[in-house]
């Protein structure tokens, strides 16, 4: 039985809770829109003044009043973070018309459905947009960036006023066509090279992807994209989905629910999409539609399981563990190397790298030293966050830290996990992009052979170098 204070506790949250909400209410509406001749519809959620019975002639260009930002929201649906963001930019003067388009489609949640998207819906969006007036931004994040240069390049070929749009802001955009085997460059799709409408980068430090940015800029450049990047310092890749909990427009609290450094680069987003947004409009909008090569709009099937490569030479490293201790895969006598390494990328953020940390203790314990030796080697996350991490997992193989990533860029690391089986000679034998069980047969089969073709090399435990100074 509740007593009064206890209804007045519940009384008070729920007074907080529909304060929140309201303070996030501006002007939000909903409508669809019908495209196409296949009875498709989106729906869209209206956050801002513009709406979309505001019509202007497709024939003239937008004018310089408030923007328009077409939201297309991740593979993973709304979230409270995207829609706190939207309401931002509402109190910025912006309109943001925000789409689920899985949802709107009837598409199953995945990677593949999002790649498959060939941006017609994106493209009947931004007509729609175009003809209120504004001057209409697109936005979206990670895989969502493939149908949105999809739609982009769709709507681009119906009209010779293409600075309606300003363009494309991309939030760490993976517009790759999958995952490769580990160790091998990842390709992009056809439609990196068939982009030349202006698009800005926004690339977390600690992203997955941040050292391939150099590649992906080049690629849209070399395309004849303006294109412009801004690295957003101490986040990692989906920290806009990080916040749980509803936020008034002002953003000023979501401190209290965020770590610091993601706070601060939430904070800052709606600024840094509007400001994208005035550059983008000054850049050159090209009214020639570039060709598409269908060959690589095609996805490639990942691999599973380990797989065998061809004797690569393993990329030496030189790195710290947990107390500081630099190890080497290479640089000394093959006599002073075990048989077989192990050499494991891993982030406490990826669930699959968590996953195959058991088995891979089981198999560490189940060889001699000199036998095998296993390297697990930590992405971009500090030296702290992962001593306490990994210490209920009671592992007694060493676990390095690649602070800044350099280590993963040089082993063509890709996805997380990624892991390799390195020779006595310094060579990668067999790789893997996924979580595997370490501990099985099939897995010790493949070591003990690689052991017996080492039998004739003296080989001793590989001792730590003494700490850094």
């Amino acid at each position: 039985m509740m007593g009064n204070g206890g209804r007045m506790r519940q009384f008070f949250s729920l007074g907080l809770g529909l304060f929140l909400f309201l303070s996030c209410a501006v002007a939000e509406a909903n409508f669809t829109l019908p495209y196409g001749t296949q009875g498709n519809e989106l729906d869209v959620s209206v956050i801002g003044a513009i709406q979309p019975d505001a019509q202007q002639s497709a024939d003239k260009p937008a004018n310089a009043t408030a923007p328009l930002i077409l939201w297309f929201t991740n593979q993973y649906g709304q979230v409270i973070g995207e829609q706190a963001l939207a309401h931002a930019l509402a109190r910025r003067g912006a309109t943001v018309w925000m789409v689920d388009l899985l949802d709107s489609l009837l598409l199953p949640r995945s990677n593949d459905a999002v790649r498959d998207l060939q941006g017609h819906s994106v493209a009947a969006l931004i007509a729609a947009g175009v003809k209120t007036g504004h001057p209409v931004t697109v936005v979206g994040l990670d895989r969502m960036a493939v149908p949105i240069l999809r739609g982009l390049r769709a709507w681009q070929a119906t009209t010779s006023h293409t600075q309606a749009v300003t363009g494309a802001v991309l939030l760490f955009p993976n517009l790759y066509r999958g995952t490769p085997v580990a160790g091998v460059d990842p390709s992009f799709l056809g439609i990196v090279s068939a982009t030349n409408m202006p698009v800005m980068i926004l690339e977390p430090d600690r992203g997955v992807n941040r050292n391939r940015l150099g590649t992906l800029l080049d690629a849209l450049q070399g395309a004849g994209s303006a294109t412009f990047a801004r690295i957003i310092p101490d986040v990692r890749d989906y920290f806009p989905l990080h916040l749980h909990t509803p936020q008034n427009e002002t953003l000023k609290s979501v401190a209290q629910f965020m770590k610091p450094q993601e706070a601060v680069a939430f904070q800052a987003l709606p600024a840094e999409i509007l400001e994208s947004s005035q550059l983008l409009a000054q850049a050159e909008h090209p009214t020639t539609v570039l060709p598409l090569n269908e060959n690589l709009e095609k996805p490639i099937a990942q691999q599973f399981g380990l797989v065998a490569v061809p004797n690569t030479p393993a990329p030496n490293f030189a790195l710290p563990d947990l107390s500081g201790h630099i190890y080497r895969l290479t640089g000394r006598v093959v006599a002073d190397r075990p048989k077989v390494t192990l050499v494991n990328f891993w982030a406490s953020w990826c669930p699959h790298c968590i996953e195959e940390i058991p088995s891979m203790k089981a198999l560490a314990e189940a060889y001699p030293a000199n036998e095998l030796q296993v390297l697990s080697i930590n992405f971009k996350e500090s030296r702290a966050h992962v001593a306490a991490f990994i210490k209920p997992f009671g592992v007694s193989f060493p676990v390095l830290i690649d602070r800044q990533g350099d280590v993963a860029a040089q082993w063509g690391v890709f996805a997380f996990p990624s892991s390799f089986l390195v020779d006595a000679q310094g060579r990668v034998r067999y790789s893997v992009n996924a979580s595997i069980d370490w501990n099985t047969p099939q897995v010790k089969a493949i070591i003990n052979q690689m052991i017996k073709e080492q039998t004739s090399v003296g080989v001793k435990e590989l001792k730590p170098s003494p700490p850094a100074k």
